[in-house]
């Protein structure tokens, strides 16, 4: 039998510092949570890689049947003693256990866009949300989805009604697309590369629908739809899908059992009951809060609505007279290590005011 690579001596010493970074309220392994793992920790006071202490973690329990006792652990937050129950005062949080971990991500989160060749007003907000964009330098730029309304494809309105006559072709609506990223492209500073994302909603989920109505168009203009936005530097994603930045989830709209939206007044409040991760969604037009307090090393989850992205004020056909509640604008954020650390709102009036061709109104 080939002798073990890993001494007994330095499993047990790796097994010992392990549990010394336990006891002071790092995190075992499968824990998440803000700031590193008590292996990782206790790599970075040895002066070693992590690679080096978890593959030696491995070695101790193949070879010798040694693992950290997780039982150690007690989450600093817990430690801190009552001012008023002892005589010394309580301790401030160790900073590296406190703070997320990974890298700090600035991203522009933008909302629905509806664009539709019926309103070619619409197209100048993307010129000012790029000339923002380029001042501010994010690190990443997502669009929540909903960039367009696709009415052309719309099953609201059956092609034998009146209502049909003014939904448009499908080739106005897919030009209507490209003439919106060409103005995204006109205010885009030349010398900034952002990654760019879309998220696709469930008015680009129109397209998808129609062709699994007709199988002939099968392909045919999805795929022109994303290549499309490709060709202006943006990345799509599925409908429905989480698209994660440094642990923060970005989708149209999170989804409940019966595969629908968290819906109404209460929907961002129902879905942080359900969510492991914070979520960054559009599809409401509303502007939304809501930290949801857990018990456990990640003690908040966050849920954010952003708003939309139409001509401040402009309200869809759809919603008639009722109250909406809608918010126009952008929201830039920094998201680190699962959590979002800054949050801001910039509404449309500021972006056409700074950012616009023609004086706001």
């Amino acid at each position: 039998m080939a002798q073990p690579s890993l001494s007994r001596e330095l499993a047990l010493e790796t097994i010992e510092r392990v549990e010394a970074k336990l006891r002071e309220g790092f995190r075992p392994t499968g824990i998440g949570g803000a700031g590193p793992g008590a292996a990782s920790a206790a790599a970075d006071a040895w002066g070693i890689s992590r690679g080096t202490v978890n593959g030696r973690l491995a070695a101790a329990k193949l070879h010798y049947g040694l693992e950290p006792d997780d039982t150690l652990y007690r989450a600093q937050r817990y430690q801190q003693p009552v001012p008023r129950a002892v005589v010394q005062d309580a301790p401030p949080p160790e900073p590296q256990m406190s703070r997320p971990s990974g890298n700090a991500v600035r991203v522009l989160a933008i909302g629905d866009l509806h664009q539709d060749p019926r309103h070619p007003d619409r197209l100048h907000v993307l010129t000012w949300i790029a000339r923002y964009a380029s001042l501010h330098r994010f690190d990443h730029i997502v669009q929540i989805g909903d960039w367009s309304t696709w009415d052309s494809v719309n099953q609201h309105d059956r092609n034998d009604t009146a209502g049909a006559k003014y939904k448009p072709p499908i080739a106005r609506d897919m030009e209507n697309l490209k003439d919106s990223l060409a103005a995204w492209r006109a205010g885009i500073a030349p010398d900034y590369k952002p990654r760019q994302t879309v998220v696709l909603g469930n008015h680009e989920n129109r397209l998808e629908r129609f062709e699994n109505a007709n199988p002939e168009a099968l392909g045919t203009f999805t795929t022109e739809r994303d290549q499309a936005f490709l060709q202006y530097g943006w990345k799509t994603r599925p409908y429905g899908e989480l698209f994660y930045i440094e642990g923060v989830a970005f989708t149209h709209h999170p989804v409940n059992g019966v595969g629908r939206a968290f819906g109404g007044e209460t929907g961002p409040q129902r879905a942080a009951g359900k969510t492991t991760v914070p979520i960054v969604s559009g599809h409401t037009h509303k502007r939304q809060v809501h930290d949801a307090a857990k018990i456990g090393p990640v003690d908040v989850i966050s849920m954010v609505e952003i708003g939309c992205a139409l001509p401040w004020g402009v309200v869809e056909s759809y919603a008639k007279h009722g109250m909406t509640g809608w918010w126009h604008g952008v929201v830039p954020m920094t998201v680190q290590g699962g959590v979002i650390t800054d949050l801001a709102f910039v509404s449309m009036l500021t972006l056409e005011r700074d950012h616009g061709d023609r004086l706001a109104a």
